[in-house]
């Protein structure tokens, strides 16, 4: 049996014009959503912040004692020898933050003993350099990186930074780099493996395909990340700049990927950048400086502090988010909405006092949800501000144990931006009934959730995570004369769009078409 169906097009009946703000996207410190991807460290933990390995068994015994005790994970020992040497990350001695690494050699039999790192991903005829920060006393060290080798002389008892390039003479998928000495102490304050081809730091490749896409808008440093980041702690020089154990994710973050190099990459890559305010553990003062910092001229305090940075004019942040899902109890500084909305305004206040031509963004929730969240919130503060944020993840099954099988998948999925539209129309009603109806909507973070898990957070798209985003668009279409911001979650590897996927070829679709949208009835 044959079936038919009929399309009406009313071309005379304009609901509004398309926002270029609709093709956005998201980056998080999250997995490897940027370390590992983005960014072109190859070295995990390179400032030595966390954790050693302690025992071979599960538990403490008079043999069980780990050969890389005292290294910093995921660092291991080179040629270890528990008599003829100690390895230990000094909360003494250190260079960043509040630890090094640190190499006693306790019986200087000739053996060149020390660190490496392997799974380092070398490609044949590339060249990549080593910067090490140093303290010794005087002995010699040798680096050796797959099958190239450097030597320094003598380490003296300063901190020194040694920079050195080797070139692969081979692809090795598992190539490997050593630090040892033969005498005497060491300390590394950090240690830093990048191909000379990077560019500002970023993998040449990833910067290549993502001018492809090229989303209008890139919003950072999250997401539940930013509920507890210290702006502060990610300007300067790279290498003193600390590492923490990130409470949202709980993941060690080098702080190497902060404000100016974000405004680097959004500059690389052709999208606007839009930062979100910390309202966790920060505080109204702090997200005024940050302001300050990124838009203040050279005789401001933190405009003087950005220029001293390398960056003489002012990075003009137009558009910042005032907190991040402050309504859930995953959320570091979940609070009520009544006490969002006293924040929302102070901080709001206090960021639009250094720049009153800021686009403020509330932190709002589908229809009505969290304790009537949108009633209390734009009651209080909607006069305020100048856009609405809502989230909105399709299917939720991540918290599965066993991810559904992909095909029984595929009709969900596809069928899934019905129920978007419903919680925009649902989403807009109450705006309407409580004080929001002028407030244009943010939809900020959006995509289907189904199999993505800790720690990477990979999601498997297929076709019909497409053609749910081609529906989702569309609803966002439909609604352009309030919907002005939309931004999917995430840019690479974490929920990522970019991978050569389905997902990605329906954001070159709506991409292309930037600009020349007029949405018809």
């Amino acid at each position: 049996m044959t079936e038919t169906a009929t399309l009406t097009i009313q071309p005379d009946e304009i609901i509004g014009a398309a926002h270029d703000h609709l093709y956005g996207a998201n980056l998080e410190h999250i997995g490897q959503g940027i370390y590992g991807s983005l960014w072109a460290e190859m070295l995990r933990d390179r400032k030595f912040a966390g954790n050693d390995r302690m025992y071979t068994a599960p538990s403490e015994g008079l043999h069980n004692v780990h050969p890389s005790i005292g290294i910093v994970l995921p660092w291991e020992a080179q040629n270890p020898d528990y008599e003829a040497l100690r390895y230990v990350h000094d909360n003494t001695v250190f260079y960043t933050g509040q630890q090094s690494q640190r190499i006693s050699i306790r019986i200087a039999d000739g053996q060149q003993r020390g660190i490496k790192q392997g799974s380092l991903y070398l490609q044949a005829e590339r060249d990549y350099e080593l910067r090490l920060a140093l303290k010794g006393e005087g002995q010699a060290l040798s680096a050796r990186l797959g099958e190239e080798d450097w030597r320094i002389d003598a380490v003296d008892g300063g901190w020194t930074t040694w920079r050195h390039t080797f070139r692969a003479a081979g692809e090795n998928p598992k190539g490997q780099l050593s630090l040892t000495i033969s005498e005497g102490s060491l300390w590394i304050g950090c240690a830093s493996l990048m191909p000379t081809d990077n560019v500002g730091g970023f993998r040449a490749d990833v910067i290549d395909a993502l001018r492809d896409w090229s989303p209008t808008q890139l919003r950072w440093p999250g997401g539940n990340f930013v509920s507890a980041y210290d702006w502060r702690l990610g300007v300067g020089d790279r290498d003193l700049r600390p590492s923490y154990l990130d409470p949202a994710w709980w993941q060690w973050e080098s702080n190497d990927v902060g404000t100016d190099e974000f405004i680097d990459l959004c500059r690389l890559i052709g999208a606007e950048p839009v930062l979100t305010a910390n309202m966790g553990t920060g505080t109204a003062e702090e997200a005024a400086a940050w302001v300050e910092y990124c838009n203040g001229d050279a005789a401001t305090e933190y405009g003087a502090l950005r220029a001293e940075h390398g960056y003489a004019q002012p990075h003009d942040v137009r558009v910042w988010f005032v907190g991040n899902e402050q309504y859930g109890n995953w959320q570091v500084g979940h609070c009520d909405p009544e006490t969002y909305a006293r924040r929302y305004l102070e901080f709001a206040r206090a960021m639009r006092a250094v720049d009153d031509r800021l686009t403020l963004l509330g932190v709002g929730v589908p229809s009505n949800l969290y304790a009537h969240w949108n009633e209390q919130v734009l009651g209080m503060a909607a006069d305020e501000m100048d856009q609405y944020s809502i989230h909105y993840y399709s299917l939720r099954t991540e918290k599965l144990e066993v991810t559904p099988d992909r095909e029984l998948m595929v009709m969900p999925k596809i069928a899934a931006w019905h129920e978007v539209e419903q919680m925009l129309d649902a989403t807009l009603a109450v705006m309407d009934r409580y004080g929001g109806g002028s407030l244009p909507v943010a939809f900020d973070e959006w995509n289907t959730y189904v199999g993505a898990k800790a720690p990477d957070y990979i999601e498997d798209y297929t076709l019909a995570d497409a053609l749910y985003t081609g529906g989702l668009m569309n609803a966002c279409l439909q609604r352009a004369d309030r919907i002005k911001y939309s931004a999917i979650y995430h840019l690479t590897n974490v929920m990522g769009s970019y991978v050569a996927s389905p997902l990605y070829e329906w954001e070159m679709v709506f991409l292309g078409r930037r600009g020349g949208w007029v949405a018809l009835s």
